[in-house]
């Protein structure tokens, strides 16, 4: 068999196929873009079996069904068929989008697919809820397409710091690519007040009242106040914290924490009752209650087993066939005891 031309073809999307490289044993290679496509086996004056093709630089245009035919003598022309899929990985990225607080859903994180092809698969990982919205528009590569997913939701200072990722999932990669990202919500103070503990008696030193505080961005001043009036002498504030030196009679009164940041203020408010003495725990008390009732049981049994151990004896001067087992009502009279 003399093999006289191999000859690649592509078939075009509308029409007959065309010619994309062609090797004659005497004439040498011809392509339809020389500078992208070669040979890699075939060469002048060796015997041409392995008409293998080399493509560079990929283009969309570059997909298709190809056709490889060897045209020999003097058996004719013997064809295999092979398709070119051409891929581009993309590039990912993932952000989140800071709003403010809200009624109805806004985007709170976006999700960017730039230049794959095929388009790229997004979706979201997420335990607040929330939905997709995706769009597609041309890549910056001829055939390629960029995907932007949008995560939406209802802003709330409860999502504020929550964490999400952005799964990307493609031909080209082995494994789904993840974008972490916190969501971040802007919302006034959320305030509240720690510290007290209900058990505020006169002579008390060193009490302290916290101002604790939710905020995005975070609380720039802090401003303590008497719902009647300023402070007492002898109320320091600092910061967050009121300290308070000694405990008396003028802490009687509603405390309020105010707190601003760049975007609003928030208040909390703390009423504060201040005994003429420390008061016991309750538990506590029924603690030594339950330890006395013991202490009394204990002895009550240790006695009544002295007192009949003492009466068996002397019955025993008497008649040796006496029972001295210490009688069941002893330990009663004494349980009846606490």
């Amino acid at each position: 068999m003399h093999i006289t031309q191999v000859m690649w073809q592509r078939q075009e999307p509308v029409g007959e196929p065309r010619r994309v490289a062609t090797f004659h044993p005497s004439q040498g290679a011809s392509f339809q873009e020389p500078k992208r496509m070669k040979f890699m086996a075939a060469k002048l004056g060796a015997e041409l079996r392995d008409a293998s093709l080399v493509v560079q630089a990929l283009h969309a245009e570059d997909e298709g069904n190809y056709t490889c035919m060897f045209v020999t003598f003097p058996q004719g022309s013997a064809t295999a068929g092979t398709r070119l899929h051409v891929l581009a990985q993309p590039q990912n990225q993932a952000k989140a989008l800071e709003v403010t607080l809200s009624l109805q859903p806004l985007p709170l994180a976006r999700c960017v697919s730039i230049g794959g092809r095929p388009p790229a698969h997004i979706s979201w990982s997420s335990h607040v809820g929330g939905e997709a919205n995706n769009s597609w528009v041309p890549g910056p590569l001829p055939g390629t397409v960029t995907v932007t997913s949008l995560f939406t939701l209802v802003p709330s200072s409860q999502v504020d710091g929550e964490n999400i990722t952005c799964r990307v999932e493609h031909e080209s990669f082995r494994e789904p690519t993840l974008l972490p990202v916190t969501l971040a919500v802007q919302y006034p103070p959320e305030v509240s007040i720690s510290g007290y503990s209900d058990n505020w008696y006169i002579g008390l030193s060193e009490a302290t009242l916290n101002c604790d505080v939710r905020s995005n961005p975070k609380p720039t001043v802090y401003n303590w106040r008497m719902a009647t009036g300023p402070l007492p002498p002898c109320a320091v504030a600092r910061g967050h914290q009121l300290l308070f030196r000694n405990v008396n009679e003028s802490m009687n009164a509603t405390f309020i924490c105010s707190v601003t940041s760049a975007i609003g203020t928030g208040q909390a408010e703390q009423t504060i009752l201040v005994r003429a003495q420390k008061q016991s725990h309750p538990l506590l008390s029924l603690g030594v209650i339950a330890l006395i009732c013991l202490i009394v049981l204990a002895v009550g049994v240790a006695v009544s087993s002295w007192v009949w151990k003492k009466f068996c004896q002397r019955s025993k001067t008497t008649s040796t066939n006496e029972s001295c087992e210490l009688p069941s009502g002893m330990f009663r009279s004494a349980e009846n005891f606490c």
